[in-house]
Formats: structure tokens, C-alpha cells, sequence
């Protein structure tokens, strides 16, 4: 019986694991088994390039191995195996790629080349590390409109034309909007920087250490990514020495501040746009001759332009034309420059898919100018690695442009996993797909989240089921990469799409029981060396999840996750998935065993060195 195997994911078949540098030389293994071989070729073709052809050394009667360089600069290779053998007296070809999931790790024969789906493999420029304490901090996401009022009377500072303001912090959310689906009638609640300010002590007592937030820029709506002036907090939240003052505080409490910054596409009623007349200057909309005429595209002026999917109260910038890169990243007081100054410690930029990879570098190289140990992450909704947007390939995390993006492919896995339309081993095969595509400081970089402004809140998603929240926690405080805590989630707060899951944060009306939870993973995670830095390792044992965090053999933490409404019983003969770590002898050595854990139940072992091994039960 022919039998061919390959495992990009075991190093005895593909080495070194996992994304290289450009100019890395990566051996492959391949065996081909029960059958007269004639040659075993590697095939192997740069993105959109050049394709080889080579020849594979044979090592043993059944093993065939070749090396080869990645020389063709940074990017992604994509490659397969080309087998041919003799029967009955005749030359047939074979072809051996990924499986048919293309997840990685063991692949498949195919008979027919074009049926085949190769193995992806990431070149990147450089190991791209980001700030320390960006990478080993736990985050925090506030909507600011939604946090906290700082105002003593509670009344809301400089309200805005045509807008209503809610009677209490119970009142849900909600747009009126006219016949065509535009909102017309903005809604605030009040929270503003006072608020976040004055409510540093209860997230420093939470273990947080990196704030994000919500734009803070002139807008006109409660979410500002229709920003009308970006040299100008919104009088709503403050002033710029409110801000100041906020980063100072922040500091003084061990946190970092990461700013949302929207620079595809600015608000209709801007300054530089500027619709409606609000603003004194000429905008573009107004005239031809305004000096942001060129920062905009016009199909047919002034009532045709392009916009942000095509929503035309987001008219959308021309990034590549010289005037608005100099205003948001090039010129010493543009935008980046102006803000980052004043001690920011970052950005998350939004929609960096509409952004070129151009811009993305430009930003970058001015954020680094202007501070030296900020980061700059961005908003991809996909794995980053291989995304293509606009019919371009990008290079987001392959170095000198993102530290990392948005994980919200592991949000996916892990809503999959518990909501159970992924079963636990195709969930530690999704993961270990997005570590293996991953450079390995972007994958540690990662922003996780189980929530945002633009998705369900995480409770909702689980149809309230507090014991599979408590999982998802888990997931978020244990995995690779920085965990993103969304306002109230650590309280219970519900809420299905925008605007529902922008509700006001329950001050006085928590839910304690999920509170101390999160409490607990967070400080976990603070004082636990695996959790920050270790190496990453998924298993899976029919409807048991588990995840091992790796420094060395005395030192790790392992996750253990009954995604069943029954008892499961460890038992290491019946894990079918092991990925670069003897895992069933890991677990042996450390007389795991016939480890018991409960419906929908939570097993967190941690080992510290000299410690010995110690089990918590959620």
C-alpha cells in the first residue's frame, strides 16, 4: 500500500518551524512508503513570482529531503511535492500538499494538480519585537462616550446640535435615523476623560496596564471615527490638557495609552470636508479651490465621492496624495507626530486594510522617530498574514510596519469552540495554522479580544451561559498574544450589534461573581513568565480543550477546558493531536493522568520552577 507523509508543523519534516527570515535556509522531509519511487521533487513559488523546480536528495530507502533559500525578499512562498513512482510497469505522478482545510501540519495526496492546495510559508524581514510592555500588558477597550462622567453634577460638558442625551445609564442605546438609513439624531450618555481618569484606581486594582481607547478627535457622532478635527480632542471628552493630564495619571499607574486612529477616511463634517458649513474654512466639498480639495476623490463634484464603504458621512481620504501624508504622519507636527509627543504609547489604526503598505511604513518610521518604545498595531479581521485587499497582497507584520493586529480569528476559534460549531481538535488546528503563518514576535503581538464596539458583546454570544464565559476568559488571559479586555465584559454586561453592545458601563450594578473571575486570570497572567512569554502548544482529547504555555519542563501552565455538559476523564492514550511537544509524555511526567474535570468545567495546572505543580479549579 503507497503511502506518502509530511508534517509542516514536526521539524523532522520541516525545518525550521514555522515563518522565516528573508534569506533562510528551510530543509524539507518528505516519506514515501510502498512504492518504487523514480524522484521526489520540491515545488516551491514566490507570491505572484518565480516558481522552482528541485530535485529531492534521497536520505533512505523511504526518506527524501532537500533545502532550500528563501531569496526572493520578504513575502509568502507557497509550496508541494511532486512524486513519481512505477507501476506496473509505468510512470505516474502524484502530488502531495496541504489538506483540504489548508490549516498545515499533515497534508494529503492528490491525484490531479490542479485540485491541489500548497503549504503557505511566510518570509519576513526581521524580528519585529514590540515595547516589553505592551507585549507582556493586559488591555482595556473604552467606548468613552459609555465609561464613566467625571463631571461632580453629572451633567454632560458641551452637548452638541441635534443630539439627545439618555435619562439614565440603564436607558439601551439607539439611532434615529431618517428614511434613507442615515442617522440623524446623535446619542450620548457623558462619559468623558474625567471619567476615565477618576476610575484609574478601579482598573489599576483590575490588573490593567494598557489603555486603549476609543477615537477622542472632533466628531460629531458618540464614536468620532468621523473625525472633524484631528488636532482637537472632542469638547465633549475634555481638552487637550484633560488628556495630558490622563496620560500622566495613567502613567503614575503603571498603564500605557494606545489611541484609536482613523486615517482613512475623516467625517463629512469636517474641516476639511466640511458638508455642512460648520467649520470656517473651505472644505473640499465646498470648493475646488479649498486646500483639502486634493485630500479627497471626486467622481462628480461635490455630490459624488468616494467613501468608506460607501457610507458618505465617512468621505474617504486620499491617503497616497503627498499633502495628506504629510498632515497625518510625515510633517513634525502632523497628526502621529503631534499626539504620540505628548507621551501616547501607541496606535491601533482603523481599517488598516484601506491603508497601503506604503502609509503603514511611513507611519511607522514616524511614530519611531518621535517615541521609542511605542507600538503600532492595526485593525485586520482576518489572518494577517496572507490577507489580500484591493487584489494586493499585504505585508502587515513581515517588519517595519505593524508590531501586530487584531486577533479576531482566535476570537472566531474561540466562539467556535464553545458555541460548538468547531470541535476541540479543529480549533487546535486553527491555532496552530496562525502560529505556524505568524513571524513569532507578531503572534506574541497580537491584540486578542472576545469582544469590541463592532461585535456582539461576549455574554450575548453565549446566550448567557456564565460557566462558558468563564471559558472564554480563560482563553482570553492564556493564549499567545495581548489580552483586550472590552468596557464591562468583566461585569456581565450584554448587548447584541452596534449600538446595543455600546451600552453605559454598570456602576454600582456589577456582576461580582464574573468580576472575580477576570480578576484572578488577570493577576495570573501579570505574575506568570508562561502566560507572557511562553511557547504555545493546543491538544485536544474528543470534547476536552487543552493548551500548554511552555518555558521549560519545570516551568509552564496547562489549560485544561471540558467543552461537554458531562465529566471527562485526562487520559493521555486518547489525545489525537501532538504539535512539536511530546504532550501525552509531557502529561505523563507530571502525573496528569486520569485528571478529572467537570461539565463545562476550568482546570488550570501551573508549575514555577522550584514550585511544585498546582491545580486551580473554576
Amino acid at each position: 500500500m503507497k503511502s506518502i507523509y509530511y508534517n509542516s508543523w514536526l521539524t523532522g519534516y520541516k525545518k525550521p518551524f514555522g515563518a522565516v527570515p528573508i534569506d533562510e535556509t528551510v530543509t524539507f522531509t518528505i516519506v514515501c512508503e510502498g512504492m518504487v519511487v523514480e524522484s521526489v521533487f520540491l515545488i516551491v513559488q514566490k507570491d505572484f513570482g518565480s516558481t522552482f523546480e528541485v530535485k529531492m536528495h534521497t536520505m533512505s530507502s523511504n526518506h527524501y529531503q532537500e533545502s532550500f533559500q528563501l531569496s526572493e525578499e520578504q513575502g509568502l512562498y507557497y509550496y508541494y511535492f511532486k512524486v513519481i513512482y512505477q507501476e506496473e510497469h509505468q510512470l505516474k505522478t502524484i502530488y502531495y500538499g496541504n489538506n483540504q482545510r489548508s490549516r498545515g501540519g499533515e497534508g494529503q495526496t492528490y491525484e490531479e494538480k490542479k485540485e491541489l492546495k500548497p503549504y503557505q510559508l511566510t518570509s519576513y524581514l526581521y524580528e519585529d519585537r514590540s515595547p516589553k510592555w505592551y507585549r507582556e500588558g493586559v488591555a482595556y477597550h473604552i467606548f468613552v462616550d459609555r465609561f464613566y462622567n467625571g463631571n461632580k453634577d453629572g451633567n454632560v460638558i458641551n452637548p452638541k446640535k441635534n443630539s439627545f442625551l439618555y435619562a439614565s445609564q440603564e436607558d439601551l442605546p439607539m439611532y434615529i435615523k431618517d428614511k434613507d438609513g442615515e442617522i440623524i439624531r446623535w446619542e450620548f450618555y457623558g462619559g468623558n476623560l474625567k471619567g476615565i481618569i477618576q476610575k484609574l484606581p478601579y482598573l489599576k486594582e483590575l490588573g490593567i496596564t494598557i489603555l486603549y481607547l476609543s477615537p477622542l478627535f472632533e466628531a460629531r457622532s458618540n464614536h468620532k471615527y468621523d473625525t472633524g478635527d484631528f488636532m482637537k480632542i472632542d469638547p465633549m471628552f475634555g481638552d487637550e490638557e484633560t488628556f495630558k493630564k490622563l496620560i500622566k495619571e495613567a502613567e503614575c499607574n503603571g498603564m500605557h495609552i494606545i489611541l484609536d486612529g482613523v486615517f482613512n477616511h475623516s467625517g463629512a463634517d469636517s474641516r476639511y470636508f466640511n458638508k455642512f458649513g460648520t467649520y470656517s474654512d473651505k472644505g473640499a466639498y465646498q470648493s475646488m479651490e479649498s486646500p483639502y480639495s486634493n485630500w479627497y476623490t471626486f467622481e462628480n463634484f461635490p455630490e459624488s465621492y468616494q467613501s468608506w464603504w460607501g457610507v458618505k458621512d465617512l468621505p474617504k481620504l486620499n491617503t497616497e496624495h503627498p499633502d495628506v501624508r504629510s498632515f497625518i504622519y510625515e510633517d513634525e507636527n502632523s497628526v502621529i507626530r503631534n499626539w504620540t509627543k505628548i507621551g501616547l504609547g501607541g496606535w491601533r489604526l482603523d481599517v488598516a486594510d484601506e491603508l497601503s503598505d506604503d502609509v503603514l511604513k511611513g507611519i511607522r518610521q514616524a511614530l519611531e522617530e518621535t517615541a521609542q518604545d511605542a507600538v503600532l498595531i492595526g485593525e485586520v479581521w482576518e489572518d494577517a498574514s496572507n490577507k489580500i485587499a484591493y487584489d494586493k497582497r499585504r505585508h502587515y507584520i513581515e517588519g517595519d510596519r505593524l508590531h501586530g493586529a487584531m486577533n479576531y480569528p482566535f476570537r472566531d476559534i474561540i466562539l467556535g469552540l464553545l458555541q460548538h460549531t468547531l470541535t476541540p481538535k479543529a480549533a487546535a488546528e486553527k491555532w496552530m495554522s496562525l502560529k505556524e503563518n505568524y513571524p513569532v514576535e507578531a503572534f506574541k503581538s497580537n491584540f486578542n479580544n472576545i469582544g469590541t464596539h463592532d461585535t456582539k458583546r461576549i455574554l450575548t454570544a453565549l446566550n448567557q451561559n456564565k460557566a462558558k464565559l468563564k471559558q472564554a476568559m480563560t482563553l482570553l488571559f492564556t493564549l499567545p498574544g495581548v489580552p483586550c479586555l472590552y468596557y464591562g465584559d468583566e461585569v456581565g454586561v450584554e448587548g447584541k450589534e452596534d449600538p446595543d453592545n455600546r451600552r453605559m458601563y454598570p456602576w454600582g450594578k456589577e456582576e461580582l461573581g464574573i468580576q472575580t473571575v477576570v480578576k484572578e486570570l488577570i493577576a495570573m497572567r501579570n505574575k506568570t513568565t508562561s502566560l507572557k512569554s511562553g511557547e504555545f502548544f493546543p491538544f485536544s482529547q474528543g470534547h476536552l480543550m487543552g493548551i500548554i504555555r511552555l518555558i521549560s519542563k519545570k516551568e509552564f501552565v496547562i489549560v485544561l477546558l471540558n467543552t461537554s455538559d458531562e465529566r471527562i476523564t485526562l487520559e493521555t492514550s486518547a489525545i489525537s493531536e501532538c504539535y512539536g511537544l511530546d504532550i501525552k509524555e509531557f502529561l505523563k511526567e507530571n502525573e496528569l493522568d486520569r485528571l478529572l474535570i467537570e461539565p463545562e468545567g476550568i482546570i488550570l495546572l501551573k508549575k514555577e520552577l522550584e514550585q511544585e505543580l498546582s491545580a486551580i479549579s473554576m
